[in-house]
């Protein structure tokens, strides 16, 4: 395999950034082409990633078609074939993962990100999408249908109506969608707990910031409720924020200056925590992706690179707490009995191993069967009619994995990929950390009603 582009232009280089959002040419169309076929001709010698998602195929595929007609490799390629290899990645991170020749290697190879920039590029030349924009936005959507959620949860049940969203914005019909509640968390975090106390007010050595995501805030509340519950059982001062949507909606539509206004407004209200040492927790695995590995990027200053640097998983977290006794093992409450637990691919790119499963394990009584298989969802992806059927194709295998396991109890971090184990299954995940709060005898003071 050669290790330069089929334009001849040297490998990245150590050091290079790959996604620097700052860059003069970041958004210059013959500037991402030259780096599309420059990590499209590392891919295509390697071919590791071939079964991870439809990108792959449809890249190599169009490679070979040009290789046996005699018309050369990756410089063939034309846009419209591009164009495809764009569209069908839904950013599972799994090639990332697996990549050697991610950076700091001198490949710099980064094929998610390369499409987001490919997104950009394309929304700068043609705007955002309306597609897009509807579902790039679910803080403007969660916001007006928390005013009347059983109104709103009857319509995306109705045929006819679904058939008219999906003319509208693209939404396939047959996509099962998440509930939506009355109150949203926030709205009943400050009812019965008052708002957010400013940061000087908290004691760093126990305080911990929960950010509730967007998920958490509008559709699914109960689990933001129970790491509230969890949190406090172990001593911690939980200060719930959630100022916006982490972005990577946003970021899936190329709309690039939306997702840095969500980080600038994310960042300025969790910061004041950061700097006084607090750690940040957050329980959808794309948002703490988001968080970890995108606000740097986003927000590149010093406080972006401390949230991000403050910032784990809820469950990573909740571990560390059951390690030190902070969180004591005493468990009243229903065990889960045997779980067939999801593996994210967005907890599996934070590099933090399994430690929901490894949570799960300690409640006597559960056997935990990981189902190490991707969801095939992303945030806006599996709700396009044009990738449905893809969606559910690839993740069959989550779905027989989950089946053949015959749980009690099915649990995933990632609210959104359950949607498609719901769909194959007709089991609704519910997060680790509601089976843990569960186990723990802790009694909800509040259950929403998503009817």
């Amino acid at each position: 395999m050669s290790s330069s582009s089929a334009s001849g232009d040297p490998p990245a280089g150590p050091g290079r950034v790959p996604f620097d959002l700052g860059a003069p040419d970041f958004l210059d169309p013959g500037a991402l082409d030259r780096e599309a076929r420059r990590i499209f001709d590392i891919c295509h010698g390697c071919r590791l990633c071939l079964s991870f998602c439809p990108s792959f195929p449809a890249l190599f595929d169009a490679i070979d078609g040009h290789e046996e007609r005699g018309e050369g490799e990756v410089a063939a390629l034309t846009q419209p074939e591009i164009d495809r290899v764009v569209d069908l990645c839904y950013q599972c991170k799994l090639c990332f993962v697996n990549c050697p020749y991610t950076p700091p290697h001198e490949w710099a190879v980064d094929f998610p990100r390369v499409v987001l920039r490919a997104k950009a590029v394309r929304a700068k030349q043609h705007g955002v999408t309306r597609q897009d924009r509807f579902l790039g936005d679910p803080d403007r959507l969660g916001r007006l249908a928390s005013h009347l959620p059983g109104v709103m949860n009857w319509a995306n049940r109705q045929g006819a109506l679904r058939q008219a969203m999906q003319r509208a914005v693209g939404v396939d019909h047959r996509r099962n969608l998440p509930p939506f509640v009355r109150p949203t968390f926030a709205d009943w975090a400050t009812k019965h707990r008052g708002p957010a106390p400013a940061a000087e007010a908290v004691d760093p050595a126990r305080a911990v910031v929960l950010y509730g995501t967007c998920l958490g805030n509008y559709n699914y509340p109960d689990i933001n409720l129970a790491a509230l519950q969890v949190l406090e059982a172990a001593g911690k001062q939980v200060v719930h924020l959630y100022p916006r949507c982490c972005g990577m909606p946003m970021l899936d539509g190329g709309d690039i200056d939306g997702a840095v206004r969500n980080a600038r407004e994310n960042v300025r209200a969790i910061a004041p925590y950061v700097r006084r040492g607090v750690p940040v927790v957050v329980p959808q695995p794309t948002c703490g992706y988001v968080f970890k590995q995108e606000l740097p990027f986003l927000v590149p200053d010093d406080d972006g690179r401390r949230v991000a640097g403050a910032t784990l998983d809820l469950l990573e977290y909740v571990d560390r707490l059951l390690a030190t006794g902070a969180l004591k093992k005493e468990f009243p409450g229903p065990g889960p009995g045997r779980v067939a637990y999801h593996l994210p691919c967005h907890l599996k790119a934070q590099n933090i191993g399994t430690r929901s499963a490894a949570v799960l394990r300690q409640i006597p009584g559960a056997e935990v069967q990981v189902i190490d298989k991707c969801s095939a969802f992303d945030g806006t992806w599996g709700m396009k009619q044009e990738y449905f059927d893809l969606s559910i194709k690839y993740a069959s295998k989550l779905v027989r994995g989950v089946t053949e396991a015959a749980p009690q109890t099915v649990c995933s971090d990632c609210s959104l990929a359950g949607l498609n184990v719901e769909y194959g299954t007709g089991h609704r995940p519910v997060h680790p950390i509601q089976v843990l709060r569960d186990a723990l005898g802790l009694v909800p003071p509040f259950r929403w009603n998503a009817r």
